[in-house]
């Protein structure tokens, strides 16, 4: 009951009010069912209330939820998509892959008319989506996980793609040790105490909004371009880390 009920409330968050809606019903259907509702409901609710500042911190863009369901149900076909994006009147037909949640929720979607590959469009630029009788083929191979490991956040780029060496100071090494930078990241503790990070991702733009946080406490080694983005931002005066 509580996992159903904390899931409801971040399906809710994020805008995804179809799966919200599906959860807290499956979750009424089996509290129907249950011998002792009353028991059930008031521990869960215990629980509940006491991971009530449990939540994931941070700005967050909204999205329209009508657009969220209709790229939901596009998934489902998969059918292609017609949507209004940005600031352009003309409709675009789009072959939605998947949704990339984050700060910024994207639809990792096709765009036959401009090119083959798969591509990020910001959620909350879309103005308008509509569902079309229309079926599609999947990029061969295309898989969400191994497309969202592309990248240190959400925006991928392709041509920063390559491999990423962060070094954190000694002072630093431990708590850096609890982050999960990067699904595949490699943790290389040094003799001095620091730590090296070691991942392939693309996105300097995310990465140095989150290195800022860490100060002079940590240092790039690769690649050379996010180096000079972090380098004389790196802060002795913070008070804490991240």
């Amino acid at each position: 009951m509580e996992a159903l009920k904390i899931a409801a409330r971040g399906a809710e968050a994020e805008g995804r009010l179809r799966h919200a809606r599906a959860l807290v019903d499956l979750r009424e259907g089996l509290l129907a069912r249950a011998p002792s509702r009353s028991r059930i409901e008031t521990d869960a609710e215990a629980v509940l209330t006491a991971m009530g500042q449990v939540t994931r911190p941070g700005a967050r863009v909204s999205v329209e939820t009508d657009v969220l369901d209709a790229i939901i149900e596009a998934l489902r076909g998969p059918f292609r998509l017609s949507v209004r994006y940005n600031r352009d009147d003309a409709n675009r037909i789009l072959e939605p892959h998947g949704v990339l949640l984050g700060h910024r929720t994207y639809l990792a979607a096709r765009d036959p008319a401009k090119a083959d590959e798969v591509r990020n469009f910001r959620i909350d630029l879309i103005r308008d989506a509509e569902v079309l009788d229309e079926s599609f083929a999947l990029q061969e191979g295309f898989n969400i996980t191994e497309y969202a490991a592309r990248s240190f956040g959400v925006w991928q780029d392709p041509e920063q793609y390559g491999e990423v060496i962060w070094r954190f100071a000694p002072e630093a090494a431990e708590r850096a040790a609890g982050f999960r930078f990067h699904p595949r990241q490699v943790l290389e503790p040094q003799d001095d105490g620091s730590l090296v990070v070691r991942f392939a991702a693309s996105g300097w733009l995310e990465m140095t909004w989150h290195l800022y946080q860490w100060g002079d406490k940590v240092e790039v080694i690769a690649p050379k371009a996010l180096r000079s983005m972090v380098d004389g931002y790196r802060r002795s005066d913070f008070g804490a880390m991240p």
